[in-house]
């Protein structure tokens, strides 16, 4: 359960920021979805290490604080920057949860459009996006549907196969003001569809201290196919809270990856439902950090039907006094017989003052199922080292 912490200025501001949208161009049914997921937020509050799911992660230094919507800017092409884009792929780039630039050259069958664009010319597909989703108890995620405006919207048509990357680029820039990005996305993937996307989370600046609370809604129908990877390094000073939801209907593929290296404390929530028979989903993991990062992987992989297959594997390297959460739950249903899932994290201490606290969960109703987890914790002895 969430108990509420003393953040009325931060939610004044939420509060304001959401008075700011509600304006003629918003949709009725949109300003409802704002005003609901804002109540909630409100009744919610910020998690406490008081409730089981934030027990290791204490994010007191994030809710102290008072934050402002990201500046509009726009950055010129720099050194840095040419670093992440390769002109080959799709990309996609935001400073400050602003769109920086209209995509070129889409591939037939493919459409990519500005989230705020999609809640006009989209509606009836991204209405079905929050209705998969009725409820949520994450304070987190409630916010981001209460006042994100920004974002994009993907979306594969029946039996378009894409082979080349959608690069989607988060750029984060400090100032004075404590910024908070809240980018939502959302991709479609039609039957038999098939698309390689890359998520990118970075700072241009290693002081900058921000917020970025993304929200990643990913939907497969029968027979898609995505390869998926969120990469994450942001500012040593940034607070990163990701939410990303796949929901898989029959026959369809989830190939997941996700990347962190930065941030001062990192938390990301990963939460796959597999609603159809025959659905396959893997999600792997690797998480790198030293000084005092804190990073924190929590997966649900929920087996709804029969005859699926899920593999999680999860890698951390860890020096200095970082620190490493891993929380990974796999619910089988009654009716999901026939459930192959796998689940395995592995730790790697290069420092005596780094600390990792593992737990993997099954929660099995089903009786014809093969299910196994494990975690692993262990330093370098100096015999290993020597035959390195």
């Amino acid at each position: 359960m969430m108990t509420e912490t003393p953040t009325s200025n931060l939610i004044n501001n939420f509060d304001k920021i959401l008075q700011s949208l509600s304006n003629g161009a918003t949709p009725n049914w949109l300003a409802e979805i704002r005003a609901t997921n804002l109540e909630r937020f409100n009744k919610l509050g910020f998690p406490t290490t008081k409730d089981e799911e934030w027990k290791y992660t204490n994010i007191s230094s994030i809710v102290d604080k008072s934050y402002t919507r990201g500046i509009k800017t726009k950055v010129a092409e720099s050194d840095f920057l040419r670093r992440y884009i390769n002109k080959a792929d799709l990309n996609i780039v935001f400073f400050n949860n602003e769109w920086d630039k209209d995509v070129n050259a889409v591939p037939k069958g493919v459409t990519i459009m500005p989230l705020e664009e999609a809640f006009k010319n989209k509606e009836d597909l991204i209405k079905k996006s929050f209705q998969r989703y009725p409820d949520t108890d994450n304070s987190f995620i409630a916010l981001n549907q209460a006042i994100s405006n920004d974002g994009v919207f993907i979306h594969a048509s029946k039996n378009t196969t894409e082979q080349q990357l959608i690069h989607i680029i988060h750029l984060s820039i400090g100032n004075e003001e404590k910024v908070i990005n809240m980018p939502r996305t959302i991709i479609h993937i039609e039957s038999s569809a098939e698309l390689t996307v890359l998520e990118s989370h970075i700072s241009l600046d290693d002081r900058a201290c921000y917020l970025a609370n993304p929200l990643t809604d990913i939907f497969l129908e029968e027979n898609a196919v995505l390869h998926y990877c969120k990469a994450q390094k942001d500012s040593l000073k940034a607070y990163h809270i990701g939410s990303t939801r796949v929901w898989q209907e029959q026959d369809s593929t989830f190939d997941g990856f996700s990347l962190i290296a930065g941030g001062g404390i990192t938390r990301n929530n990963l939460d796959v439902i597999l609603n159809g028979k025959g659905c396959d989903s893997t999600i792997n993991g690797l998480y790198s950090v030293y000084g005092s990062q804190h990073v924190d992987n929590h997966s649900s992989v929920d087996h709804r039907q029969p005859n699926c297959t899920s593999n999680q594997l999860y890698k951390g390297i860890l020096n200095g006094s970082s620190r490493a959460v891993f929380n990974g739950k796999i619910f089988v249903k009654p009716i999901a017989q026939l459930t192959n899932s796998y689940q395995l994290n592995k730790n790697l201490l290069l420092g005596t003052d780094c600390r990792v606290d593992t737990k993997p969960q099954l929660e099995i109703f089903a009786d014809d199922v093969k299910c196994t987890h494990g975690a692993t914790i262990g330093q370098l002895n100096e015999d290993e080292l020597f035959y390195l």
